[in-house]
């Protein structure tokens, strides 16, 4: 007998963290570090007035400011308090629907090698879904399954023989 699989029906509006962490262009990169730290993120969306304009991650900051240093920046800033958001962010990053379904969101955060993706809905922020809420997802899915099966095995061992 086929079984369904419900959960991959679940649409990205379900699974998103409606908590999301933002920060204008403008906002140091210095403080932005520190709200992400503060609030245990890896990343914040970049917002300009409504629109999504950009995101920051902890890897963007790592990588961008610390490692190579702000002159691979597109303007080199010498002054880590004068580096904001902007400067660090990735532009126009993937987003996807809210009425999305888990495939299309895998496929968007496959497509952007990235591992959180903002949910929109009428270009609006409503959340956002890091790789980590898919795995929450998938081994919550896997104890169900497994609870199901350890309950077919009881009802079956139970049942009278035909």
């Amino acid at each position: 007998m086929a079984t369904e699989r419900t959960d991959l029906g679940m649409t990205a509006r379900r699974l998103a963290r409606t908590d999301v962490v933002s920060v204008t262009p403008d906002t140091p990169i210095t403080k932005t570090a520190q709200i992400m730290r503060d609030r245990t993120v890896g990343s914040v969306l970049v917002i300009e007035g409504d629109e999504l304009i950009g995101v920051v991650t902890d890897r963007d900051i790592a990588v961008e400011v610390v490692a190579d240093g702000s002159a691979s920046l597109t303007h080199e800033v010498t002054d880590l308090e004068m580096l904001t958001a902007q400067d660090v962010m990735t532009a126009d990053p993937q987003s996807v629907d809210a009425d999305a379904k888990i495939q299309r969101v895998l496929r968007a955060m496959n497509d952007a090698h990235a591992r959180r993706i903002p949910v929109v809905d009428d270009d609006h922020v409503v959340g956002i879904i890091a790789f980590d809420d898919l795995l929450h997802l998938a081994g919550e899915c896997t104890h169900v399954s497994a609870q199901l099966d350890s309950l077919a095995e009881v009802i079956h061992a139970e049942s009278p023989s035909n």
